[in-house]
């Protein structure tokens, strides 16, 4: 149902063309296209206004790396299959926006877990001595902090700092640093879901603007009806009628379709349990929040790291009693490694899924994202930092080609988050030519990845 300025014109008969037509919002209306396309052009990429819909993009961190025997598939393309580490991403929703970049090199030689985690996310590092200050961060922008300079000025909050879980290293406190770099300093990460709820939707009142252009588009054509009415025979008044039937069975369907912008209501807001962290029921409430601020075009932007570098998180959900950093430098320990990358990429997998059935414009919220994810080293046992675990998720509007293995040996990590950034800045104008820095950034992108 396309609508433009009116064009009025007289006759004295019908013509076989002609349409019902309205007036909204100063524009004429015509039943010609399913009602649904009245606010798109028929691309269903932007609103009929011209303006783009919104592109989101996230970054997603997991500490201490992955068994890469247990992480990099054995086939290139589209026909991957998922490891040990990977098969939460096996999902017939989810695989096919997913992405598996491997072989890149982080080039840091040996693999620190603060220096790494600092140029897998930003390309660059502060300079910190090795196993020094665990809040360090980078001289430079992470992934997400550079996308929140794209997107960030045109919705109510800029990005979003996310965590899950708070350990340190070896049970040496806690650790509330988020996996965002800005100005030389780790941001903080907000770990409770019922405090992300109150931030981003106390007072929030959805944009019905849509809904109630397309309500109005049937007004304002039963009112032509009306008058097209007059002109007919019985017969052609009765084909209207069953045209004006079809509308009205339109409308029921609109008012009674769930709105894409579905703000949540107040989640949990779960606590350890002495030494147990909540770790899939925090993730999963924080997640369905993140979900719908991303729907509602509250927030463009987002982190979430899951658990730190050097954590010891110990995810007892699976059975696994001790932390993580100690059970990855526990070569009798492996199985319980890869569960506990698994048991992340369960969490990661369930975002995915909210993102690729939450639809807008002529697909779902996921295809208009980006999300970067890696970790602080490759494989947490031999602190390597070559065959880096690197996945992106998502279409970036069509840009980026998605659910592939993408062998890219030869490549610096940072290519990875160049070519996403590259993905997006394109599209709104403002090309993105390089990432991170001259020691341990990119100026070149991976075309493999891109449409």
């Amino acid at each position: 149902m396309p609508c433009s300025p009116i064009h009025t014109k007289t006759a004295r008969e019908l013509g076989r063309r002609r349409f019902l037509r309205g007036t909204v919002a100063g524009l004429g209306c015509a039943v010609g296209l399913p009602l649904f396309e009245a606010m798109l052009h028929r691309n269903g990429h932007a609103f009929a206004s011209g303006e783009p819909l919104p592109l989101r993009v996230g970054s997603w961190m997991f500490g201490n790396g992955a068994p890469p025997e247990e992480w990099t598939p054995a086939a290139t393309g589209p026909d991957w299959a998922p490891k040990g580490c990977l098969l939460p991403l096996g999902d017939a929703t989810v695989k096919p926006y997913v992405s598996v970049i491997s072989g890149t090199d982080l080039g840091v030689g040996f693999g620190d877990h603060i220096m790494s985690r600092a140029v897998a996310f930003s390309g660059a590092t502060n300079g910190a001595p090795t196993g020094a200050q665990a809040d360090a961060a980078s001289t430079m922008l992470s992934v997400d902090q550079v996308a929140a300079d794209l997107l960030g000025a045109t919705t109510a909050f800029r990005s979003v700092e996310l965590g899950v879980s708070k350990a340190s290293v070896m049970g040496a406190g806690t650790d509330e640093f988020s996996c965002s770099m800005r100005d030389g300093q780790l941001l903080p990460a907000e770990f409770s879901p019922l405090n992300l709820f109150n931030r981003l939707f106390a007072g929030f009142q959805p944009d019905t603007r849509i809904l109630d252009t397309r309500l109005g588009v049937i007004d304002a054509v039963r009112a032509d009806a009306q008058e097209l009415q007059a002109k007919l025979g019985s017969a052609d008044r009765q084909r209207l009628d069953a045209h004006l039937q079809g509308l009205s069975e339109l409308e029921t369907r609109l008012l009674s379709e769930p709105p894409t912008c579905n703000p949540p209501t107040a989640p949990g807001d779960p606590q350890d349990e002495g030494a147990q962290e909540p770790l899939s029921t925090r993730s999963q409430l924080m997640l369905d929040v993140l979900a719908q601020a991303l729907a509602c075009d509250l927030v463009r932007v987002f982190s979430l790291r899951f658990n730190q570098a050097i954590s010891d998180t110990v995810f007892w959900e699976i059975g696994n009693v001790e932390g993580l950093h100690t059970i990855t430098h526990d070569p009798s320990k492996r199985a319980n490694y890869t569960s506990a990358v698994a048991f992340t990429m369960e969490q990661f997998a369930y975002l995915l899924t909210q993102l690729a059935t939450i639809p807008e414009g002529e697909g779902m919220l996921l295809d208009r994202c980006a999300i970067y994810c890696s970790s602080d080293l490759a494989d947490g046992q031999q602190h390597t930092v070559s065959d880096y675990p690197v996945l992106v998720a998502g279409r970036a509007g069509g840009a980026l080609a998605s659910g592939n293995h993408v062998a890219a040996t030869g490549k610096r990590t940072s290519a990875v988050a160049l070519t996403l950034l590259q993905a997006v800045g394109d599209q709104l104008g403002t090309p993105v030519t390089s990432f991170g820095d001259a020691s341990y950034g990119a100026t070149e992108p991976i075309s493999e990845m891109l449409v």
